[in-house]
């Protein structure tokens, strides 16, 4: 595995994506476009993912996820929906760990490994946010809320948006675990949270050193 470039354009996506979806509307036209986007999102992520390895496994997974999304958005086939996140979790967890294989491999700090790890630490929320979206559709009680009572947006944008709260350990209070099931995800995502953080600052430190502690040896 060797670190491959394209972590700026995924990450300039990947923020459009988050931020600017939950605005559209669900049932407009515009909320076709967001559902095309997220499309793209997915195969970009998938396409850097799979740079300098010649497994398609994940892009397999991601077409298996992708056909049964589109199937739940126009709601052909019944149970769709929950197959689909099954295979976003799944698309997630390989897109995760292809990152960090690849930013184990870099010997220098620069602007796309930067951005590399600012794509995991994305990925992260995302991952949990299908993970507890798809913990909802299996049981409605799992979770409650304001968002989720109002039926405020699609569930897609309000457990992201519950994922990246969790894993920042803000917590607003606004939807919180009902069973324990829930609440292990919950603290389990904010448990990786302060650790991924805390470890990315030490090794980022350490790695933009590691070039100045060479060349003061060297003299």
């Amino acid at each position: 595995m060797t670190f491959t470039k394209g972590f700026l354009r995924l990450l300039v996506v990947l923020l459009i994506y988050i931020i600017v979806s939950p605005f559209i509307p669900s049932g407009t036209i515009a909320s076709t476009g967001v559902h095309i986007w997220l499309t793209g999102v997915l195969f970009f992520a998938a396409r850097t993912a799979q740079q300098g390895t010649k497994k398609p496994f994940i892009l397999l997974i991601l077409a298996f996820a992708l056909v049964l999304y589109w199937l739940g958005v126009y709601e052909v086939i019944e149970f769709s929906r929950e197959l689909a996140l099954g295979f976003f979790v799944m698309f997630y967890v390989l897109i995760l760990i292809s990152f960090i294989k690849q930013l184990c491999v870099v010997k220098q700090v620069d602007g796309e490994v930067i951005a590399g790890s600012l794509c995991t630490y994305l990925i992260i929320g995302l991952l949990w946010g299908a993970a507890y979206n798809l913990t909802y559709a299996i049981d409605p009680d799992s979770f409650s809320g304001n968002l989720l009572d109002n039926d405020v947006g699609a569930k897609v944008h309000v457990f992201n948006y519950f994922s990246m709260v969790t894993l920042t350990s803000l917590g607003y209070g606004d939807i919180t675990p009902q069973t324990l099931g829930a609440s292990s995800l919950c603290q389990v995502e904010a448990i990786i949270g302060n650790f991924y953080t805390a470890v990315l600052v030490a090794w980022l430190v350490g790695m933009y050193g590691k070039p100045l502690r060479q060349r003061k040896s060297e003299n």
